[in-house]
């Protein structure tokens, strides 16, 4: 489309015809002005440059106070920029270099020499303001291979992560845990779980029925000799009108009880299906088994028997051997009822109606409704489709996949937390389709280990004011740096003792924190705003049974994490967490997160010594 204005990127690229260099002009055209439009746009129509290739920006219009924003720009200083909260770019005609190798100056365009960037692989958003209106589009950084598995990864391992906390959930409302080391697949756990709720009362119904099932009793007619006693109805007086030849005899009739109804046929049917179900389950129960048997000779042979591996991997053998015990219970209490001596004259077929006793006995009426059930579809997980518009916001991809990373490392097992609530966890999952609900900013999901418990918050926006404050939500900032991406609020017993924050940066480490720029105003915009989320936060609430301590005095916040990708370019800065308790941390997709599991019981345990 035509636009009032023109974003163009430069990047060098060697010409093999003639030997040479040159500069190629990478110009955006394709802006929209809907940005549900935007996260539309295929690959095909987004323009893209190369990974540490030196690289400029030139935004030029004719209208001075039109505004360009682009995922990034944040690392650029503050002195090129505008703007506080958002940094943006007004327009020149002088090209901003926003990468160049390391060390080398840009002699004829000086401007930002000292600011280099070298975006990591990704979907970049470019947003234009002018005259009200917004203008949208892409920049698409190709990546190197291995950079590029780590971030195709990414995507794969949210939805894996997203489908997995579904299952999880499904596992805690069963009742049948929640280990994932060998999860156990979803229409195998939709029928542990059908079987398992509400055990007591079918497993009742069917009890009776095998005690006490449904008959009729019908007339069936003998010839008996006439010189003993019996009833005469007139079908016996009717046969002998027919057959005076058997005078001697009587046609007598005998209530007997009958139990070939088709409220019994169908019992026979869903006992038999059930009986068939719990053998299929027990087959795969029995190859898992095997499995984790397997596994922990093989931890066993490299470590002792009291190492982390060969205790997990045998708890894991316990819910397998009681997942086992339960369904064996239930094939064997089936099979009891086959076997009864009424359940033989009904015959086996499949009932073509369904009788309305069926309904008006509770325990048929049971029986069924569990069949129906177990015979339904598979339940299915789904993602909002509103994740479908920000896989190609690969920042916002890294975010919210650290994110997941926090929520699994406070329920690893080296740190101990239960999630309470909150969040998916809040989703029913009695239903044959569950919808994992997007991650909204201010989304809230409440942990608890003995004592203390902890609400971890995704993209809250802090307020300015005490008066906004409450003890869920116990701090406040007068900085408008007001919206970390993530954080801990602790408690011990109900009383508020302090915040660990998380801000989660897709670049490499020296563009996140560069001690050699900490003096003067050389701090640039990241880096700021990470000291500011633990100078400018205050709470009334904290420890707030202490009565003689001031609470402007203290400061809630005890660490800031800068949590950001592996890179080529990583180094290992001077450790800022003794002076400004901003810790970095790596975390990479298909890495080892170790470290980072560590790393979150240290914080919480600094928080809860404090206290």
């Amino acid at each position: 489309m035509d636009t009032p204005f023109k974003v163009l990127f430069c990047q060098p690229e060697y010409e093999p015809t003639t030997g040479l260099t040159m500069d190629k002009e990478i110009l955006i055209t394709n802006f929209v002005q809907d940005e549900i439009a935007l996260y539309k746009m295929t690959d095909d129509e987004v323009p893209e440059v190369v990974e540490n290739k030196r690289l400029t920006l030139s935004f030029s219009c004719d209208d001075e106070e039109a505004r360009l924003y682009m995922d990034g720009l944040d690392i650029v200083p503050a002195k090129y920029l505008e703007g506080d909260s958002a940094p943006y770019l007004a327009p020149t005609e002088i090209p901003i270099l926003l990468y160049d190798t390391p060390n080398k100056k840009d002699k004829l365009n000086p401007i930002h020499s000292d600011g280099y960037y070298p975006f990591i692989p990704g979907y970049y958003r470019i947003k234009v303001i002018i005259g009200g209106k917004s203008y949208f589009s892409w920049l698409k950084v190709k990546p190197k291979q291995i950079t590029e598995e780590q971030w195709v990864s990414m995507r794969n391992d949210i939805e894996e992560t997203l489908h997995g906390l579904a299952q999880d959930l499904i596992h805690k409302n069963a009742s049948l845990g929640i280990n994932s080391e060998i999860p156990i697949p979803l229409h195998i756990l939709r029928k542990l779980y059908i079987i398992k709720k509400d055990f007591s009362k079918w497993v009742t119904a069917l009890k009776d029925i095998q005690t006490n099932p449904r008959m009729r009793i019908r007339k069936e007619y003998n010839l008996s000799p006439r010189d003993k006693t019996g009833i005469i109805d007139a079908e016996s007086i009717r046969y002998y009108a027919r057959h005076p030849e058997s005078r001697d005899y009587i046609y007598q009739p005998k209530n007997v009880r009958s139990y070939d109804l088709v409220e019994n046929q169908w019992m026979q049917k869903i006992i038999k299906f059930i009986a068939k179900e719990m053998n299929e389950l027990l087959e795969y129960l029995e190859k898992h088994k095997e499995k984790v048997n397997k596994e922990i000779k093989r931890e066993k042979y490299f470590h002792h028997n009291e190492h982390a591996q060969v205790r997990l991997k045998s708890k894991v053998l316990d819910e397998l051997t009681k997942y086992e015990r339960f369904v064996k219970r239930v094939r064997s209490d089936c099979l009891l009822v086959l076997q009864e001596e009424w359940m033989t004259e009904v015959k086996e077929t499949t009932p073509m109606s369904i009788p309305h006793s069926l309904n008006l006995d509770p325990r048929y009426r049971r029986l069924f409704s569990l069949y129906r059930v177990l015979k339904s579809e598979d339940v299915s997980i789904s993602l909002d489709s509103s994740y479908d518009y920000y896989w190609k916001r690969t920042d916002l991809l890294y975010e919210i996949w650290g994110f997941l990373q926090l929520i699994n490392g406070l329920q690893h097992e080296s740190i101990g937390f239960e999630v309470v609530k909150g969040w998916i966890f809040d989703v029913n999952s009695n239903s044959k389709s569950v919808q994992v609900p997007f991650l909204e900013p201010g989304t809230t999901i409440e942990f608890k280990r003995g004592n203390t418990k902890l609400n971890l918050f995704y993209d809250e926006t802090l307020p300015f004011k005490k008066e906004a404050t409450t003890l869920k939500k116990p701090i406040f900032t007068n900085s408008n740096r007001n919206r970390p991406d993530a954080r801990i609020d602790l408690y011990e017993s109900e009383e508020y003792i302090g915040t660990i924050m998380f801000d989660f940066k897709y670049r490499p480490l020296r563009f996140v924190w560069d001690s050699a720029k900490l003096k003067g105003s050389n701090k640039t915009d990241t880096m700021q705003q990470l000291i500011s989320y633990r100078d400018n936060i205050y709470s009334p609430f904290l420890y707030r049974h202490e009565d003689e301590i001031h609470w402007q005095n203290l400061r809630p916040v005890h660490e800031v994490w800068a949590i950001y990708p592996s890179h080529e370019d990583n180094n290992s800065p001077k450790n800022p967490l003794d002076d400004y308790r901003v810790r970095l941390m790596e975390l990479t997709p298909l890495g080892n997160q170790d470290l980072f599991y560590q790393s979150i019981e240290e914080a919480i345990q600094k928080v809860i010594d404090a206290y």
